[in-house]
């Protein structure tokens, strides 16, 4: 598996049930992208002393002091932060979490696994972090813009792919499921018991999806059709394959997956 698959199952697999902890020191250490993003919004960032490298969103994440990458982070220089709160996610960050049970080190476990959840977790992260009427607010202004989307009459058959080697989806389960479902479309893959299952791609052409989305940088729209018998899928006979929407609009649980859901909806709904 490649090493871009491997941090993107790996970032989506955080998605589930949060887990708030007990605050008791100085500053705050976020090892998640999407809780970064969270604590930027929240215009907390002045408690943050310390993120990973794949903290890219806003710019100014970017220039904090980076702990590591998501998967691999350096527990000495979190130690060194003496932080009061580490936010993380598992099982990710299984080993980084029980050496900070050890040493008494309090953490969040980050699980937002449907939209709502992303909701309750900015509110969560308020509280932790003393903004909640911030929190509320931007959760308000959130759920508003969710609200202004339309109910669409139909909703277009969708063929989602994270991988090419191997051939992979978002199943049922999945946080980008929902993120289709709200969006207006179909996944052609929602049955599917597992979260990112590896998919045969005769059943893809059977499927006949209306619209292909890839998020992935080893294929390009154009090359969709070059596949054996995927020339005649309904998406690439119409043009309706798309490779330009920003994966970590969709892959981050944070507060821009609303504007996620907006671009989805307009690849789905053209009119």
């Amino acid at each position: 598996m490649n090493r871009f698959l491997v941090f993107v199952v790996g970032l989506v697999l955080c998605c589930g049930t949060s887990q708030p902890a007990k605050v008791s020191r100085k500053g705050v250490v976020s090892l998640v992208p999407s809780v970064t993003e969270i604590v930027y919004a929240l215009g907390a960032e002045d408690q943050l002393v310390g993120n990973t490298t794949y903290c890219d969103y806003p710019d100014a994440a970017k220039h904090g002091y980076k702990v590591g990458d998501f998967q691999n982070p350096d527990l000495e220089r979190i130690i060194s932060l003496r932080p009061r709160l580490v936010f993380l996610c598992l099982p990710a960050h299984l080993i980084i979490a029980d050496k900070l049970k050890e040493l008494g080190i309090a953490y969040y476990v980050s699980r937002p696994g449907t939209i709502e959840g992303v909701f309750s977790e900015i509110d969560s992260i308020g509280k932790l972090l003393g903004v909640q009427k911030r929190a509320e607010i931007l959760v308000h202004r959130l759920r508003g813009r969710l609200d202004s989307l339309p109910v669409y009459p139909d909703t277009p058959r969708v063929y989602l792919e994270i991988s090419d080697v191997p051939l992979m989806t978002v199943g049922g389960g999945s946080f980008i499921n929902g993120i289709i479902r709200k969006a207006g479309g179909y996944n052609i893959f929602g049955k599917a018991a597992s979260e990112y299952p590896i998919v045969d791609p005769e059943f893809v052409v059977r499927a006949d999806p209306e619209v292909i989305l890839i998020l992935h940088p080893g294929l390009s729209a154009g090359q969709v059709g070059n596949r054996l018998g995927w020339s005649q899928i309904s998406a690439v006979r119409n043009m309706r394959v798309f490779d330009d929407l920003d994966m970590d609009l969709l892959f981050r649980p944070g507060p821009r997956v609303v504007e996620g859901i907006i671009e989805l909806s307009r690849r789905l709904h053209p009119e």
